[in-house]
């Protein structure tokens, strides 16, 4: 996925057994630590911050914990950050990938394509199944 994007972030937890190997395929990667919580959740605020500082208003979020619901938020961690997001004026592509499969070449493919600007459309997901929805 060379060409789906130019800046990169990865959250960091400090019990990440894979972050030796994730730093030597990324190593220009960002780390972004725990820490915050004006939404709600941190990750939310990392990725909002990390894009302001940047400039961008494009991002790619894949994350097994979307689909988790959030009692005290009332929504899904999926749905708090579609709407942080679209308050802060970033598209998303939003995906929680099946632990049983893991990042599969169809949606490395998708996600290349959202970061390239190819799609015309705006990925939405349901039981994590990419579709796409006229704009």
């Amino acid at each position: 996925m060379s060409a789906a994007a130019d800046e990169r972030a990865l959250f960091w937890r400090p019990s990440s057994r894979e972050q030796a190997r994730v730093i030597g395929l990324l190593p220009q990667a960002s780390f972004l630590p725990p820490e915050g919580g004006e939404s709600g959740w941190w990750k939310i605020d990392a990725v909002i911050d990390f894009m302001a500082l940047r400039g961008l208003d494009r991002v790619v979020w894949l994350d097994g914990e979307l689909p988790t619901y959030d009692h005290r938020l009332g929504v899904t961690y999926r749905e708090a950050a579609e709407d942080a997001l679209a308050d802060a004026g970033i598209t998303p592509f939003l995906f929680a990938p099946d632990p049983s499969l893991g990042l599969t070449v169809g949606i490395a493919e998708l996600v290349e394509d959202f970061a390239a600007r190819r799609l015309w459309s705006l990925p939405s997901y349901r039981l994590s199944v990419p579709a796409f929805e006229a704009v």
